[in-house]
């Protein structure tokens, strides 16, 4: 129903969003300007210029946020993602979940999480479940400010 909206297939969707795109799948929904949704099922695309890959019972409601697919992940921040996974929320502006489940940036600007079972507090931080740094420089020539490095057994900071 919407103005130069498309539905490629599939059942029962609706582009009702003006230049909004459903490729196929059952109950989808691209409901915001220019928003997609590549398939699926259950999916709903609200934010402006939002897209939804796949998956199913995503909602992406955030101006250009995106989500990749996985299940039950919301990706409500303007710029946010959610890669995939389940049950996670980018809420912040400009943050990101890589996958896992039951993470949320709460509205954390620029926060990022990788793992699991993860909720920012701070902004501009990434957050991990634990974190292996391999190939580690053993020296600090040639590394910029800030870079870490090992001296002996010892993790430096140049």
């Amino acid at each position: 129903t919407g103005c130069f909206s498309t539905i490629g297939g599939g059942h029962n969707n609706t582009a009702s969003g003006p230049f909004s795109t459903i490729g196929g799948g059952h109950n989808n929904t691209a409901i915001g300007y220019c928003s997609t949704v590549g398939g699926g099922n259950d999916n709903i695309a609200i934010g402006y210029y939002s897209a939804i890959g796949g998956g199913y019972y995503n909602v992406a409601n955030g101006y250009n946020s995106t989500i990749g697919g996985g299940r039950h992940n919301n990706s409500d921040g303007c710029f946010s993602t959610v890669g995939g996974g389940c049950c996670n929320t980018s809420s912040g502006p400009f943050s990101g979940i890589l996958g896992g489940q039951y993470n949320s940036t709460n509205t954390c600007e620029k926060a990022m999480i990788v793992g699991s079972n993860i909720t920012a507090n701070r902004v501009c931080t990434t957050f991990v479940n634990n974190l292996s740094i391999m190939n580690i420089p053993s020296s600090a020539a040639g590394l910029p400010a800030n870079a870490v490095w090992k001296n002996a057994c010892v993790l430096t900071i140049t």
